[in-house]
Parts: structure tokens; sequence; C-alpha cells
């Protein structure tokens, strides 16, 4: 079941599997007579993939442990980064309830995924699915907060990427969530109270991880969480991310088919996105589960306004200044406020 985008003011139940919001699209609106399968879960499928990433994430922690050396160092926070900011990506997999059938265990895993990154479940949910329900409306915003001007340098790519401001919202909401203290733009009362939940807990175990490092005069948590969170993570997410929507009206061109890019990805980009590389099919209906998106893809292809050959094209399109948001930071096509 699915509709449109609500008119301002309108209750809607955003939760990721009943009565959808869909972003508005131009044209003859076939999305209510979609195949009953393209919305199967498949529980197994998910808990493979995290599985193995988990799998490469021990394998690291344990040459961390028993091989500490520069180079081994050195591979394992690189490898743990892009394991990390996957992990966000199997997040957003849980938030839109597509992994399991059951709201808890979606929920349950979904904060596993979310706490290398600092990433709040409840709160990346809340933000997300009003993005999709509003995308292409002046209501549109994104739970990650990038930079999106500047980005015509390699300078300013990278500073972008890194996005050292994201940790100090990251603080502060942790204090808000320990205190518990209104979450901003959290409006709904039963929302706030699982984002502070959840928030308080990020602190419990990163309390708990820094006494372990000083109780043990040990650099294992640094190396493990920390650095590969810092130095690889939040870059390698913006990498997935940014390209979505990018240089697109996202403010006030109510239709999905032009103001979402879809990639044409390598194997391993396409496993490493989790098929958010085909983002237009996944918002021309948010509720079909990330592992039936292709299929989806397929069937709409055609409609599809906004391609790029590949993520690297992308990148060096957006470095050059030919991809750009149009009229500067304050543009009304710009969901961000960096």
């Amino acid at each position: 079941m699915s509709r449109t985008a609500p008119h301002e003011g309108e209750q809607l139940n955003l939760d990721g599997s009943h009565d959808v919001a869909l972003a508005p699209v131009r044209g003859t609106d076939t999305r209510r007579g979609l195949p009953a399968s393209y919305f199967e879960r498949r529980p197994r499928r998910f808990l493979a993939k995290i599985a193995v990433a988990f799998a490469v994430i021990v394998v690291c922690w344990t040459a961390l442990l028993e091989f500490r050396n520069p180079v081994t160092c050195a591979a394992a926070v690189l490898v743990l980064g892009v394991m990390y900011a996957y992990l966000v990506e199997l997040q957003h997999e849980c938030l839109h309830e597509h992994a399991f059938h059951a709201r808890w265990a979606n929920r349950t895993w979904g904060f596993v995924c979310g706490v290398f990154m600092f990433s709040s479940y409840s709160h990346y949910k809340y933000e997300h699915l009003r993005h999709h329900a509003f995308l292409g409306t002046p209501r549109n915003q994104e739970f990650f907060n990038y930079r999106f001007h500047g980005l015509d340098s390699l300078h300013g790519f990278a500073l972008a990427a890194f996005h050292p401001g994201r940790y100090a919202d990251v603080l502060r909401n942790l204090g808000r969530g320990a205190a518990r203290r209104p979450i901003p733009g959290v409006e709904r009362p039963r929302a706030g109270r699982a984002v502070q939940n959840e928030y308080a807990l990020l602190l419990v175990l990163l309390a708990g991880a820094v006494a372990a490092g000083v109780l043990t005069r040990d650099w294992f948590v640094v190396l493990a969480w920390f650095a590969p969170a810092l130095l690889v993570s939040e870059a390698a997410h913006f990498l997935i991310e940014m390209p979505e929507h990018f240089g697109l009206n996202t403010q006030t061109d109510d239709n999905v088919l032009s103001n979402t890019r879809t990639i044409r990805a390598s194997r391993f980009a396409r496993w490493l996105t989790n098929y958010n590389n085909l983002h237009t099919a996944h918002h021309y209906h948010q509720g079909v589960p990330m592992v039936n998106v292709p299929q989806l893809h397929a069937a709409m292809q055609e409609k599809i306004l906004v391609t790029e050959t590949s993520y690297w094209s992308f990148y060096r399109k957006v470095i050059k200044g030919e991809i750009a948001y149009q009229g500067g930071r304050e543009s009304d096509e710009n969901c961000m406020t960096r």
C-alpha cells in the first residue's frame, strides 16, 4: 500500500512498512500496481550480509591484537572503516524495515549496525523516512547533513568528505540523550524518547570503550574503532551517499525521476552501497526491500532521467565543477545547510 507525499501538517504513519508515503512523480503513476513479489523480505539474505561484515571485522580486530605493526594497523584501519560505513548501509535497510518481518529485529540490528559511526537508528529513521516522503518539496531534509558547496576542488571535496562537524553534532546529541533533553527536529514524543535512549546507550558504549583503553593502557580501541570511524568511515559514507541527489533540485522539482540519480556501478560498488546505486528505483517506491530493488530498477529504468556511468566519473565531474548545486549555499534547490 502506498500514497504520494503528505500535505503540510498532515499526520502520517512513516514507519517504512505500512501506508508508505512516496515521493512525487510526474506522469502516470503505476506504483500501486507493482507485483507483490517486489515487497517480499528476505531475512536470511540480510543475516548473511551481517555475518560477512562482522566476520571481516573480527578478522581485523584479531590482526590488531596479534600482529600490531604499521602495515597491519594501516590495513586494518582502512578495511574496518569501509566495513563500518557498509554497516550504515545495512542500517538503512533496517530503518525501512526491509530486513526482517519483526519491528524489534529491525531496530535491534539497525542499532547495532550504526554503533561504530554513532548513527542512532531511531534518529536516522525519523529523518530519513521524511526525506522519502518530502523529496521534491521545500520540506525535504536529510539526516547526514553533508556540505554540498565548494566541492569543485580536491581540498573542498576532501573537507566535505571527512565532515568533521558531524561529530560535534553527535556529541551534543549524546549529551541530550543522557540528560533526557529534546532532540532538535524530532517532534513526536515517542520517537523522541527512542532517540534519546539510543544516544544514551551510545554514550555508555563510548564511555566503556574509553575506560577500557585507559585501564588497559592499550591503543586497541583507538585502532579498532575511533581511527577507522574518523579517518575512513566518514569519507567512505560520504562517497556512497552524496551522489544520490547532489546537483539535482530536491526542493522544488516534484519528480523523483529527475531529482534522484542512478549510478551504473561495479559489482563491488553494488555490494558496498547495498544497491543504493539504484537510488532512483529506491525512491520510486521506498517500500520495496533493498534486496529486490534491482528487479524494480529493471522494470522502470527507461523512465529514469538522471544516470551516471560510474562513481568515479561522477566524482571527477564534481571536482571539476561540472556537477554542482546552482545558486550557492542558500539555493532553494539544496536541502543541506552546511
